[in-house]
């Protein structure tokens, strides 16, 4: 997956959940190591609540955070459409309104992506 370069970006976070731990380390090491994100967080177990097919459900999931270049949200929307177990994944972003520059900057250096002049929202 080809970098572009912008002149301007935000830090972005995104959540997605798996079935087990080893598919939600899975996801954060590869996206860790194809520089699509600079940091992955695989959380503790959650109890999912949700309807699937006219009924209720309830699952035991790990929940992965991924903080990442808005440059990269296409190429992570994608991976996780290639590589999620699940027949509808979950995939929900946001873009950060705030962070420290030196964060962004360490982002930056780990995304593969350089000078990239950081856009806060206001």
């Amino acid at each position: 997956m080809k970098k572009k370069h912008q002149e301007n970006h935000s830090i972005c976070i995104g959540w997605s959940t798996f079935k087990n731990r080893s598919d939600a380390e899975r996801c954060a090491s590869e996206l860790i190591s194809n520089k699509l994100a600079f940091c992955a967080q695989v959380e503790s177990e959650i109890c999912s609540y949700y309807s699937w097919e006219d009924k209720e459900e309830r699952s035991k999931e790990f929940p992965v955070k991924i903080k990442y270049l808005e440059i990269n949200g296409p190429d992570i929307k994608c991976w996780i459409k290639q590589n999620h177990p699940y027949d509808i994944p979950q995939w929900i972003s946001i873009k950060a309104c705030d962070y420290l520059e030196e964060y962004f900057n360490w982002g930056l250096k780990n995304s593969g992506i350089s000078k990239i002049k950081s856009v806060k929202s206001k």
